[in-house]
């Protein structure tokens, strides 16, 4: 074997090494920076998903609380019903009672 083929020996083998490392670096490179994509895009995603989590609860909350109030309108209207039905208020209580109701809840009084 010539100096000169041995060199030309020597020249492939470190161009297949290189070429090599450089295809299994890239390769590595391109999948961690698609990890490291898809993983900011599911966390940018989990974010915008805890805010509207948190908007929904805020919401639920308003819902419940104002069913809660008509529940107790409810039964106080009920209970107002009941009282007109005994016969044992006159028909000034009556009134009186309905325009107090009224007023309280938002109804305006008689027209």
């Amino acid at each position: 074997m010539t100096s000169g083929e041995l060199l030309q020996g020597i020249t492939l083998l470190s161009t297949l090494i290189i070429g090599i490392w450089t295809l299994l670096s890239k390769g590595k490179d391109t999948t961690y920076t698609r990890l490291e994509s898809d993983r900011n895009r599911l966390d940018q995603r989990v974010a915008e998903l805890e805010r509207a989590r948190e908007e929904d609860r805020a919401r639920l909350d308003r819902v419940e609380t104002e069913l809660d109030d008509l529940k107790r309108v409810h039964g106080t209207v009920l209970d107002f019903l009941r009282d007109v039905v005994s016969g044992r208020f006159d028909l000034d209580w009556i009134k009186g009672r309905a325009a107090d109701l009224l007023a309280r809840y938002g109804g305006g009084g008689p027209s």
